[in-house]
């Protein structure tokens, strides 16, 4: 059955500037990506997460674009639905007219003569009898606050006198020709700035969030003017463009969400591979020497120098270091485990196919089977939700189509 012709132009009105507000705070969550997304190139350096600094711009642009589309797009639907209003203002008489007397010419444009059965081009003036129709949630975007912990401060947690040691072997070393830095050998493998690494995974996260609540406000919005709304327009306003585009806002929730977990796994794996080689550097000082009088044993090594025997005892302890090269290789390609879901996350967000998806499902599944992302991983790989969404504006109609029965 045909759904009868009816329109409240106040609620319309109404739901015109929420969709404004939609417009606005979209264009600000693709804004905040462009602007707190980048890999800072000075803090990316290191062999594990340097290779991460292309895709990780990639994703900023391709992100940031996508939020602002659909901010652009919802914005100049926010003044088409201001117009059909306008068209509506006199709705039995089913005609241009009030719109085209409530629309401006554009400046140094040729002036329009147009009767009432054709629209009018230029500006039109807001609604005057608008219904309010509030955002159901807000947010705030702030860059997030990490833990800045440094490597000085890991190496402290786990024993303050290796950095002493570290030292001490340097200088002796030095000394006769040829300098061994113990910690730069052992961590250069697996050092990266973990903090930045989980930084750049909240502001997806909070961004995807935003997002999210500006789906949930246009659905809350299309439903309110529901039942104040029908016909074709109507049909056409809520079936091929508001449905689509609440979808494609909501889906970037879970995408969010999943890439700050996948680099806080990844930022968590740095952090506790270089934790477990200090630590194994810590044992293996401690079965090498009284640990509680390192400090003072490489002070009389020092002092020593050049006495051959000194010097031999230091790098000996600078070989017997070498040693845990082979458990650092072990926790290197750990890392590489979370780095590569990671970097498959990121592929699939580049070219997010069906067969992509499915593929990523059953990769990630297992991993996230117990954790709360479970759900989002659902959501995510359900990607006709992005891929779906409204390329352009809505568009009320032309002739008599914004009067029409559905």
């Amino acid at each position: 059955m045909a759904e009868v012709f009816s329109a409240r132009p106040g609620h319309i009105a109404g739901l015109s500037n929420l969709v404004k507000e939609i417009g606005d705070d979209a264009g600000k969550c693709g804004t905040f990506v462009r602007t707190e997304g980048p890999p800072k190139g000075e803090l990316f350096t290191g062999v594990i997460i340097s290779d991460l600094l292309t895709p990780l711009q990639l994703l900023c642009d391709m992100t940031s674009g996508r939020m602002s589309d659909l901010g652009t797009h919802t914005i100049s639907t926010s003044t088409e639905l201001n117009k059909a209003a306008w068209m509506y203002h006199n709705q039995d008489m089913k005609t241009y007219q009030a719109l085209n007397q409530h629309t401006h010419d554009v400046p140094s444009a040729t002036p329009q003569n147009v009767d009432g059965s054709t629209e009018k081009v230029g500006t039109t003036d807001p609604y005057t009898a608008a219904e309010n129709y509030p955002k159901k949630s807000e947010f705030k975007l702030e860059a997030p606050n990490v833990n800045r912990e440094d490597l000085a401060g890991l190496i402290g947690e786990v024993s303050p006198v290796i950095g002493d040691v570290n030292e001490s072997i340097k200088s002796v070393t030095r000394t006769v020709g040829e300098e061994f830095d113990p910690l730069a050998k052992l961590l250069t493998p697996i050092e990266g700035n973990w903090n930045e690494v989980r930084r750049i995974g909240e502001v997806y996260k909070a961004a995807g969030n935003a997002m999210e609540i500006c789906g949930v406000n246009l659905e809350e919005g299309v439903k309110k003017v529901g039942p104040n709304w029908d016909g074709k327009a109507a049909i056409s306003f809520e079936t091929n463009w508001a449905n689509r585009q609440i979808a494609a806002m909501k889906w970037e929730g879970p995408v969010g969400r999943l890439i700050a977990d996948l680099f806080g796994r990844f930022a968590d794996s740095i952090r506790n591979g270089i934790k477990r080689a200090l630590t194994a550097l810590k044992e293996m000082l401690e079965d090498y020497l009284d640990i509680k009088s390192i400090k003072g044993i490489f002070k009389q090594v020092i002092k020593k120098i050049p006495g051959l025997g000194a010097i031999a005892e230091v790098m000996d302890l600078a070989h017997k270091i070498l040693t845990i090269m082979n458990k650092v290789k072990a926790i290197v390609d750990e890392i590489e485990q979370a780095k590569n879901q990671l970097k498959e996350f990121l592929s699939f967000l580049q070219n997010p196919t069906q067969v992509a998806a499915d593929n990523l499902n059953q990769r990630l599944e297992p991993a996230l089977r117990q954790t709360a992302r479970a759900v989002d991983l659902n959501s995510a790989v359900r990607v006709n939700n992005t891929l779906d969404r409204p390329r352009e504006s809505y568009e009320v109609g032309a002739g008599t189509d914004p009067w029409s029965n559905g």
